[in-house]
């Protein structure tokens, strides 16, 4: 990195800081992709036929869940503790991962990873936004972006050069880069003064919340009334106990706050259609091309959404964010509509780069100004909720296409999610224009 370059790093972050969180992050999005072109060779060496989807699944939904815990703990306890805490957790994981003798006791190693995980990529950007304007925030997100695309175009690379070698190497590989990050933070975090007065933690609001989010997306997976409608009840009742108590899990500074939800609720349903293509894109392309590398037809997706937020992030802060937002959310529903439409190759090419682009467009700004709204000692709060919104989205996006293509047509499925992406519009009339 140049000297010019690294000029541009501000004083409060510096070096070693900004790239140890970006690795810390990066090992979540390493670690997910890894494990997916190895789920065949796991199935045969330790059995367990469908239930080898669960090393996917129970990652996804610990990681999800345990969001907005990291955050609120960030806030309560300073940042030392909180990022010690959720890479030790990750570490923990790994290790039990790389020496599992059952599919049973690998899927337990994939939850206490996910749970880690859950804390790696909110902690390091609230970390950043606790140090930073608006405006560095928007530059430093290039490199994010950069790290984080690298990890998801290789991660499946690496794990299908692993099948000739051994699973476990899968997970051996990601102890290096735990290592680099944690020597990277070390000396570098803060922690809250020592005489100042600690809120307790919100453990009844932190199980509402993690038990209502389980059973909606297994509700959704499993097409299961009973979990939905559990799950629904569960989330009211946080956001009652929310308003009801100041420090809860995501205080209703943030929760009510109608920037904050808007945001949450925008980038909850572009979530839900970029995954949806993440997931069915590759699948779609198999049927049009049965010798196609599937792999090929999202990485403009990747690509897209990785590198263009840190434009839009900038051009956002000049030109304000509700435009930037309706602009990627037209492209969103312009995609499943393409797919809806044809499902041929050229199409799918087309629908990915336009879901890119959504993404691109909505994530990183919507981000940015929450962060720039809430109250500085929220930052983790509500990064987290942002996350976890996106995150959320993109698993019951992923189940919710997989029950609709199990009953319809692609054309009927496509456009549906294109009608439940177009509900983003009413959310995003409140967000914000230019902010001065």
């Amino acid at each position: 990195m140049s000297e010019a370059k690294i000029s541009r790093i501000p004083s409060t972050v510096g070096l070693p800081l900004l790239v140890g969180v970006i690795l810390t992050g990066t090992l979540s999005v390493l670690d997910s992709t890894l494990v997916v072109p190895l789920l065949s060779t796991i199935g045969r060496e330790l059995g367990g036929g469908t239930s080898i989807a669960w090393l996917v699944a129970a990652y996804l939904v610990a990681s999800t869940v345990t969001i907005p815990i990291w955050g609120r703990w960030l806030d309560l306890r300073g940042e030392r503790t909180a990022m010690w805490a959720a890479l030790a957790v990750f570490t923990i994981g790994t290790v039990l991962a790389i020496f599992s003798a059952s599919l049973l006791m690998l899927i337990l190693a994939r939850v206490v990873q996910g749970i880690g995980a859950g804390g790696l990529v909110p902690l390091g950007q609230a970390i950043l936004a606790r140090r930073c304007t608006s405006a560095e925030r928007a530059r430093l997100q290039v490199y994010y972006n950069v790290a984080y695309g690298a990890a998801a175009g290789l991660g499946p690379l690496i794990g299908g050069a692993l099948v000739a070698v051994s699973w476990r190497w899968a997970f051996v590989i990601v102890i290096p880069f735990i290592v680099a990050s944690g020597v990277l933070i070390a000396g570098r975090l803060t922690s809250l003064p020592s005489g100042e007065e600690r809120a307790p933690f919100d453990r009844w609001g932190s199980a509402l919340m993690t038990v209502g989010l389980v059973s909606l997306l297994i509700g959704i997976e499993r097409t299961s009334i009973w979990g939905l409608i559990l799950g629904v009840v569960l989330v009211a009742a946080f956001v009652r106990h929310s308003h009801r108590h100041a420090e809860s899990l995501i205080p209703w500074r943030v929760l009510g706050h109608g920037v904050a939800v808007a945001a949450a609720i925008v980038g909850l349903l572009i979530g839900l259609t970029q995954f949806a293509m993440l997931t069915y894109l590759p699948f779609l392309s198999q049927k049009v091309d049965p010798d196609l590398n599937s792999g090929i037809v999202v990485i403009p997706l990747t690509v897209l959404w990785m590198t263009l937020g840190s434009i839009t992030g900038v051009v956002a802060l000049r030109v304000g964010t509700r435009v930037i937002v309706m602009i990627g959310i037209g492209v969103g529903v312009l995609s499943a509509l393409v797919v809806a439409w044809s499902a041929a190759l050229p199409s799918l090419l087309v629908a990915s780069t336009l879901i890119g682009a959504s993404a691109g467009f909505v994530l990183i700004p919507t981000l940015l100004i929450v962060q720039r709204v809430v109250a500085k000692a929220d930052v983790g709060a509500a990064t987290s909720l942002l996350v976890l919104s996106r995150n959320f989205g993109g698993a019951a996006g992923a189940a919710l296409t997989a029950v609709l293509l199990a009953g319809l047509g692609v054309r009927e499925t496509f456009l549906i999610i294109a009608a439940v992406t177009a509900v983003a519009f009413v959310a995003a009339v409140r967000l914000p224009g230019r902010v001065t």
